[in-house]
């Protein structure tokens, strides 16, 4: 079983409580409205406006859906750790640290670069306390993710529609940031249940920064809005799945990790059925080595050797209760 993520510290984990989600009903379901991209993005700031008293401002980049919501209140807090029971058996750390890892895709080529070492020693003292998110943080976070099914799961786009969300929530008092760049149809099937918790967060790239130019920003000036390409996202998850790999996966990777790391890039391509690729180099740091494979020898590499990306199928249902009365949408 792969490890999960501590509560706070992940995105996904603290997705949208108070919801229950089906991916069909015997009930004949009314067709979803035909709206356009302007007036998706009124839907969405009207509801996140009127239902929870967020002030976003939003943007569509061509297949981008970009959400900038400013806030007073930190992001970040720390805490006590709670005690758990059987803390003697508790996870082993991984044998392996990833010292640095980094992609881009240029010239129909992935690149990857990394650093691996064997972990030699392990902390051992425990200061009792740790890094979270805020309660109004998280409050926040679960009211937008709410608004983005509520409108985009209901709504058909008539133009384009989007793709990619990219969520960032400021803290302009402070100057810290955090920002989710997901992909829509990944979404959906997270909150269908047809995506398994651990595989949808090494989907969900997450970041924060900090910056004095951040501090004050009621509208999202600092913000280069850019559309996402879907190379850039898969080589940013490419990313994410070594340092889960290598650092928090239930099992460990063979000696020979390159090829672990070949068959990442391996499903990471198969799972979007992303063929627009002509060869994968790897750069191995550590040992100064370097690997170049055609997209076509990938097929015997990864964890899910002829997988097909499934369909989405049937229309989210959302129910609500209101005053103890099921409503419907």
């Amino acid at each position: 079983m792969l490890s999960r993520l501590p509560a706070l510290r992940s995105f996904s984990a603290i997705l949208i409580a108070g919801l229950i989600f089906s991916a069909g009903c015997d009930k004949p379901q009314k067709p979803s409205p035909i709206v356009s991209v302007s007036e998706v993005q009124k839907k969405f700031e009207k509801k996140a406006r009127e239902d929870y008293d967020l002030h976003v401002t939003t943007k569509m980049v061509g297949q981008t859906f970009w959400i900038y919501m400013p806030t007073q209140e930190p992001i970040f807090d720390y805490e006590a750790q709670k005690e758990t029971a059987g803390a003697d058996t508790a996870k082993k750390p991984s044998p392996f640290m990833v010292q640095f890892a980094e992609g881009i895709f240029k010239e129909n080529r992935f690149a990857l670069e990394y650093d691996i070492i064997k972990r030699t020693k392990v902390k051992t003292e425990d200061y009792g306390y740790n890094s979270s998110y805020t309660d109004s943080y998280i409050k926040a976070q679960n009211n937008l993710f709410t608004c983005i099914s509520d409108v985009f799961f209901n709504n058909e786009i008539a133009d384009t529609p989007p793709q990619f969300f990219v969520m960032v929530v400021t803290d302009i008092k402070k100057g810290i940031e955090t920002r989710a760049t997901f992909y829509l149809e990944d979404f959906k099937r997270y909150m269908t249940g047809d995506l398994p918790y651990e595989e949808y967060m090494k989907r969900f790239i997450a970041d924060t920064k900090g910056g004095q130019n951040f501090i004050g920003d009621e509208t999202g000036s600092h913000i280069k809005y850019e559309e996402v390409a879907m190379t850039d996202f898969l080589t940013k998850q490419m990313v994410n799945r070594i340092r889960f790999k290598f650092e928090r996966s239930d099992f460990n990777p063979p000696e020979d990790y390159d090829d672990a790391i070949v068959g990442i890039v391996a499903d990471t391509a198969r799972y979007y059925n992303f063929q627009k690729f002509d060869q994968l180099q790897l750069s191995n740091l550590r040992l100064n080595k370097k690997f170049i494979f055609d997209r076509g020898q990938l097929s015997t590499f990864g964890d899910d050797i002829g997988l097909k990306p499934p369909l989405s199928n049937g229309r989210l249902i959302h129910i609500r209760f209101d005053n103890g009365k099921v409503n419907m949408q």
